[in-house]
């Protein structure tokens, strides 16, 4: 079968298409980001750069490969996939370092209570009482949940920074920069010695709503939480309660169970909350890194080689 590509991403460096073009002279790419162009070439597409939408895959049949831009997998996505005998690619162990350097800075500025200080310097207001909840990360427990590439980056932030660090995976084999390592089922464990916990574990079903009530109730108290994963691995309510009651101390939170952030939620006006809009992938997102992924990808492929970053259906990352 001829390959035909569809690019669904709505990021392109500038050129490229024309690049893939003159590196692939016999596959036709087709810019199908706009509604009428997929809806032209989407028949006859057999590898898609980028998550076509839902509703258009069951017309897809000559569809045999997708390659997301993203490292997160939906989960509606694996069962179809399966069902159709699908390879799924993501951008696994591209964002590590970016989002790894997004949860530091969340950690500092909850540490140094410099969000408070950012709202004094809005209202002009000279107040060094802001020092009194001050706390140093040197010396301090990082408690990380989900040792991927993204993970073990945190954990070698903090490792510098001097905090001792413990996280949990799957299992409890060794992870680098991590000096105790629990199964997930031992995760309050992580709580019990945490003064910060970030959350960098994939949405998966065994993940959903992964941090609960029990978790919050194990966490030592006055602890910070940082979540630069998916926002439905934290029992939203429940770390709503653990912020209102002050049991955790500050949250840093760069995603969220609902998408965007809806008005009413009091994780907008609660005072030890850091909002970010779900963005620190996006230094990634916006750079080369996606379509030259694809581009190996797209060689290997031809190749009949194994292809980078190859999701695991059945686990859902």
């Amino acid at each position: 079968m001829s390959e035909s590509v569809v690019v669904c991403h709505t990021f392109l460096p500038d050129g490229q298409l024309a690049r893939w073009q003159a590196d692939f002279p016999g596959i036709p790419f087709h810019d199908a980001r706009e509604p009428e162009a997929f809806a032209r070439h989407k028949t006859d597409a057999t590898i898609a750069f980028g998550l076509p939408p839902f509703d258009a895959l069951a017309g897809m049949t000559k569809l045999r490969w997708i390659q997301l831009a993203s490292a997160g997998v939906p989960g509606a996505l694996c069962p179809l996939a399966s069902e159709r005998a699908l390879k799924v690619t993501n951008l696994a162990g591209l964002y590590g370092p970016t989002i790894a350097e997004h949860a530091l800075g969340m950690m500092l500025i909850l540490s140094r209570n410099l969000h408070v200080a950012e709202r004094q310097q809005a209202a002009k207001v000279w107040d060094q009482g802001v020092n009194r909840t001050m706390r140093n990360l040197a010396g301090s427990t990082l408690g990380v949940i989900g040792l991927g590439n993204i993970g073990v980056n945190i954990a070698r932030l903090g490792q510098a920074m001097g905090m001792r660090v413990v996280g949990c995976r799957r299992s409890a084999k060794v992870a680098a920069h991590v000096d105790q390592v629990y199964a997930c089922n031992d995760r309050n464990c992580v709580a019990a010695e945490a003064d910060v916990v970030v959350v960098a574990a994939p949405l998966t079903r065994e993940t959903n709503a992964f941090l609960g009530r029990d978790f919050f109730a194990a966490l030592r108290p006055g602890a910070l939480v940082i979540n630069v994963s998916r926002g439905p691995v934290i029992d939203e309510p429940a770390l709503i309660e653990a912020l209102q009651s002050g049991k955790v101390a500050g949250a840093g939170l760069d995603v969220f169970a609902v998408e965007p952030l809806p008005a009413e939620s009091p994780l907008w006006t609660l005072p030890n909350v850091l909002v970010s809009p779900h963005y620190s992938g996006d230094v990634v997102n916006f750079s080369t890194a996606p379509a030259d992924r694809f581009t190996r990808n797209l060689h290997n492929w031809l190749g009949r080689r194994e292809l980078e970053g190859c999701v695991l259906l059945d686990l859902g990352y």
